[in-house]
């Protein structure tokens, strides 16, 4: 759910496992270029307008961000993670923290780009962990893009387990969610 829309038919009868989920707009152009640069081409200067556009839709910022984690050879391969990225551009307009080492991805995946919805969620199974405790109760995961918001469930799991009450979802953009 967005803050700015009602829940739709569809998330009252299956709720999605995050309490809010803010982004800059759906998947449209001109959005899929820019993350595809932020993402594969090193702009992190598109950092900072994507953080201030973010940020004006957010009125009630959780105090900690947590970066959805790249497995290590993704990060070694890429060079950088670009929620790291995004959530440090973030909290300097949302006055909030980074936390960039309690999320880890121990199980190297496939990349879920371009994979049907059954296979994102079997291709995440198990792959993520929670170090240490949660330094909040009140925590937003920072992603680019949630597609089929596979990978943002597979973390709210974890962190409610873990004790988080309220988890929000800063992203780029977002497509149609069931």
């Amino acid at each position: 759910m967005t803050d700015s829309q009602a829940r739709c038919g569809a998330c009252l009868s299956h709720p999605p496992a995050w309490d809010h989920l803010f982004a800059i707009s759906a998947y449209h152009d001109p959005l899929p270029q820019l993350v595809h640069a932020f993402k594969y081409q090193q702009a992190f200067e598109l950092a900072l307008p994507f953080a201030r556009q973010l940020s004006e839709r957010i009125l009630h910022p959780a105090p900690v961000l947590l970066p959805v984690p790249l497995h290590w050879r993704r990060r070694w391969q890429r060079g950088f993670n670009q929620s790291v990225h995004l959530a440090w551009a973030l909290a300097d307009h949302l006055d909030t923290q980074v936390v960039d080492n309690v999320l880890v991805r121990h199980r190297h995946t496939a990349p879920q780009q371009g994979l049907s919805r059954q296979a994102r969620l079997s291709n995440l199974k198990h792959a993520f962990a929670i170090r240490g405790e949660l330094p909040s109760s009140h925590v937003a995961i920072v992603d680019d893009v949630v597609t089929t918001g596979q990978t943002v469930s597979q973390l709210c799991r974890l962190l409610r387990r873990a004790g988080a009450e309220t988890i929000d979802i800063y992203c780029l953009a977002r497509t149609d969610l069931p």
